[in-house]
């Protein structure tokens, strides 16, 4: 069973299994702003769209933007390159907002 809410400030090692973090975790990143590795990732296990293990050392992107993005004040963002911006992309850096394209 997972577990729902954690009320300790303590944990004890073996508590919290991986099937726990992993169940909803998608649903909660959309309500909490959980993050738990959504991407492309290829290597040692394939290409998969599931949270990466360490073999998984690529993290995949889209040559091509074909939508509009803005990076927010304060955030920063990076891809990897080149990165080409369709007729029907755009991307908006609002002040203090940071692209890396490496």
């Amino acid at each position: 069973m997972a577990i729902r809410k954690v009320i300790s400030r303590s944990i004890t090692d073996g508590t919290i299994a991986t099937a726990d973090i992993a169940s909803g975790a998608v649903t909660q990143a959309k309500t909490t702003g959980l993050s738990a590795g959504e991407g492309f990732y290829q290597g040692e296990n394939g290409s998969t769209s599931e949270t990466s293990k360490k073999g998984d050392i690529f993290r995949v992107n889209e040559a091509t933007l074909n939508t509009s993005v803005t990076i927010a004040s304060g955030d920063n963002a990076s891809c990897a390159g080149p990165l080409t911006v369709s007729t029907s992309g755009t991307v908006n850096l609002t002040v203090n907002g940071n692209l890396t394209i490496v």
